[in-house]
């Protein structure tokens, strides 16, 4: 597709953005940052730690997996700002692709790395175009790769404290943890920080917490309350059933999944979700092969959601069939690599080998 000198305001534009990762609804530019001389020689160029902390972000943003905010495009370490324009406007005219990405920008950062007697210091400032706030994040240590992690995490409070506060619980959930200290640090920052229409997310995953705690009563009271901050919030009427299950009710939990996929009918973010919890409910009451069949309409809904084949897995173990279960976890594991307790069940289904 060639627009001739079309294309020149969208190339102009890419050059002046340096690195950039587009969120579902706003979008975080990185300019290139400052180092020290010895560190250009090593290979840190400003536009390494630029693209580096850009990558750092992103990361912090998908580990998150929220629902909330979800990533659509982020920068690679030999990926371009050209590049990116290009890939994600190919079916716009470019005039309209630079006026989105100027649309987009609303977060903008830029800093630079000092050595020090002993170590380096890393700090970044930036700003929030749209509500002129600013910040100043800085860390220090030995090594300027160190550095990085430290400095994403604060970026990404400043743009959105509730991802911050996602990405906590599901790392601590994909490493099979139960400390979730850092998630409730981080929600009682959302609290504070977040804008009162938003603040539903921070107490629905409150909820969350206390029922990875093993809490189901206090995690359906904080799912009620979610529900009355947002009335037409879906996620704690899934999240309800799953606590209700927890305590062994498994009829009010499947008329929890029914209310699910009436009142989401028409997004049907949660139709994977409520299916599959439905089939585990129904297989825990002595139903199997109707769990199967909400099974394979969780598949139809999304068969990228892992969680389902997760839970089909564990039917199939139950009942003896090994290979087919396997190949269940296997599909779990394929979706979320990172999930600890999808590789162990793989792993209990996987013949081992003997020299």
């Amino acid at each position: 597709m060639d627009f001739g000198l079309l294309t020149l305001p969208v190339i102009a534009l890419s050059a002046l953005l340096g690195y950039t990762v587009f969120f579902e609804s706003t979008s975080v530019l990185f300019r290139d940052i400052d180092v020290p001389v010895a560190m250009e020689e090593d290979g840190f160029t400003p536009k390494v730690m630029s693209s580096r902390l850009a990558n750092e972000v992103r990361a912090i943003n998908r580990a998150a997996r929220t629902a909330k905010e979800q990533q659509k495009v982020g920068l690679s370490d030999d990926e371009t700002a050209v590049k990116v324009v290009a890939d994600q406007f190919e079916f716009m005219k470019p005039l309209k692709a630079t006026q989105e990405v100027m649309g987009l920008v609303t977060f903008a950062f830029g800093g630079e790395v000092v050595k020090l007697e002993s170590g380096y210091e890393f700090t970044v400032r930036g700003e929030d175009r749209k509500k002129g706030r600013t910040i100043t994040a800085s860390a220090h240590g030995p090594r300027p790769e160190e550095l990085i992690r430290p400095v994403a995490i604060d970026l990404v409070r400043f743009v959105d404290p509730y991802i911050v506060a996602s990405y906590y619980y599901e790392t601590t959930k994909d490493a099979g943890g139960k400390d979730y200290t850092n998630t409730s640090r981080e929600l009682r920052n959302c609290l504070i920080n977040m804008a009162k229409e938003d603040r539903h997310w921070a107490v629905n995953l409150q909820g969350l917490v206390l029922l990875n705690q093993g809490k189901p009563d206090e995690a359906i009271e904080k799912f009620s309350e979610a529900k009355a901050m947002r009335p037409d919030f879906v996620n704690p009427v899934y999240n309800t059933g799953v606590a209700l299950a927890a305590k062994g009710k498994y009829e009010d939990a499947i008329a929890k999944y029914k209310e699910v996929l009436t009142i989401d009918a028409e997004k049907r973010t949660r139709y994977p979700h409520a299916y599959t919890q439905w089939g585990v409910a129904l297989a825990a009451t002595g139903k199997p092969e109707e769990a199967f069949t909400m099974f394979r309409r969780a598949e139809q809904a999304d068969p990228t959601y892992a969680d389902l084949y997760n839970a089909w897995g564990k039917v199939l173990r139950d009942q003896g069939k090994q290979a087919e279960a396997r190949e269940m976890f296997q599909k779990a594991a394929d979706r979320v690599p990172e999930r600890a307790e999808y590789r162990d069940n793989l792993k209990s289904v996987t013949p081992a080998v003997t020299g």
